[in-house]
């Protein structure tokens, strides 16, 4: 196989990877159910909009011999931004890792505070081990580990179909749920976003990081384009997944899981072990499916994350993972409380849309200055849009009240560092 075909497929799989998280396994499926056609229609809209924004961010940096955290401050005449993004790196890392572990450790550390510790604690570990010591490495098994996840989903939903009975009354009433149509607003359109965001991976500036990776010899819209579609494949599969493993239970359990948020697919997750108690090999097959989407999105973050503080530092790769990892340890510790863990997650579902404007500013500015009309007009309105929904999240989460309060908060000192800071050290230089 030519040396660029392979490198292709090896990219197109490392986007897949780093695109289907836990979400996509467990929460794209609750929002399709409980939006129906509708929704997913919206979010497959969304999908293809902050895909092509995706491409573009990619093309600001594949083209030039930069690497992507200098063009990004020299474009933006700012390191706050990057910095910014790096802290939500890290916040999410602290908690998402203890959640991707717990999916296979918590019959054994349980899901309280102690558990949440040790279990982050070793995928840390595993995480800082594949990104200081497999060096030029790191890209081929991240790709690799994420072909064989695909693999591994694709294999567990046929086994669930046709292992698993479903009653003709059943699949009725799936039927009507996912083919439904809803009316439209302002709650889907958020919700579709933040999963089209999450499904995308916008806001965590790993297409900046890719593009500057590929350089001029890889075709972006393929590589990108083929990744997020996997992604919406995985999604679309796991949702029969969900299907097919709540049939031996009750109908109850799957309009609970599709209306309850967040929490209802926590209690799903808990309900699953009784519910397919008489499968325990489908049962091991969906833990597993869910821990390598989780693992398959960590690697590729905590990357993000070194480079970027390998270039602001000026510090070698292993000294400047070192203490990246140990921040993020940090961060763990005090949001392996549960309570503690939720109210971050909510802060980095407020951030994502100031991360992905933050994110496509270098488009702007650049495509400004090579006179892209459509392009720029494109990337204009995705800051628009970003910014819209953003506002009507943050005030989403204020309504609520207590923790969340707290969580928009945190987002929005994260917006005050992207502004405010204009410099620092090797990349402001």
């Amino acid at each position: 196989m030519e040396e660029r075909t392979k490198w292709t497929i090896y990219l197109t799989f490392l986007v897949a990877g780093f695109a289907t998280g836990i979400g996509t396994m467990g929460l794209f499926p609750q929002f399709w159910l409980q939006y129906g056609i509708t929704g997913l229609t919206v979010y497959l809209i969304f999908t293809l909009f902050f895909t092509y924004l995706a491409i573009l961010e990619a093309e600001s940096t594949q083209k030039t011999a930069y690497h992507f955290v200098e063009l990004y401050t020299k474009l933006t005449r700012t390191s706050g931004m990057i910095i910014a993004i790096l802290l939500a790196i890290m916040v999410f890392l602290s908690y998402y890792t203890a959640n991707t572990a717990l999916i296979l450790l918590s019959p054994f550390l349980g899901t309280g505070a102690l558990g949440r510790l040790i279990a982050k604690l070793i995928l840390l570990a595993v995480t800082f081990i594949i990104i200081t010591r497999a060096k030029e490495k790191t890209f081929l098994i991240m790709a690799g580990g994420s072909a064989l996840f695909v693999i591994f989903a694709v294999i567990t939903a046929i086994a669930f179909k046709t292992k698993i009975p479903a009653e003709n009354f059943y699949l009725d009433l799936v039927k009507g749920m996912i083919f439904a149509r809803q009316p439209l607003s302002l709650a889907l359109l958020r919700d579709a976003a933040i999963r089209a965001l999450y499904g995308v991976g916008l806001g965590f500036a790993f297409y900046l990081m890719i593009g500057s990776f590929m350089g001029r010899n890889f075709n972006s819209k393929v590589i990108i384009g083929t990744g997020v579609a996997i992604q919406v494949f995985i999604g679309i599969i796991a949702t029969f997944t969900v299907i097919y493993s709540v049939a031996p239970g009750t109908p109850g359990l799957l309009l609970t899981y599709a209306t309850g948020g967040e929490e209802g697919s926590i209690k799903f997750m808990e309900a699953l072990p009784h519910v397919l108690a008489n499968y325990q090999i489908l049962l091991l097959m969906i833990a597993m499916s869910l821990f390598f989407a989780g693992l398959t999105s960590i690697v590729p973050t905590a990357e993000i994350g070194l480079q970027i503080t390998q270039m602001l530092t000026g510090l070698s790769r292993e000294k400047a993972a070192t203490y990246f990892i140990s921040f993020v340890v940090l961060l763990g510790i005090i949001d392996s409380y549960p309570p503690v863990a939720d109210m971050m997650l909510q802060a980095i579902n407020v951030f994502i849309f100031i991360g992905a404007i933050f994110e496509i500013y270098p488009i702007l500015t650049k495509l400004r200055r090579q006179k892209s009309p459509v392009e720029h007009a494109i990337a204009t309105v995705g800051a628009v849009v970003f910014a819209l929904l953003g506002i009507y999240v943050m005030i989403s989460e204020i309504r609520i009240g207590g923790y969340r309060v707290v969580s928009t908060v945190i987002a929005i000192v994260l917006l005050i560092i992207g502004i405010a800071i204009k410099e620092f050290g090797k990349a402001s230089r």
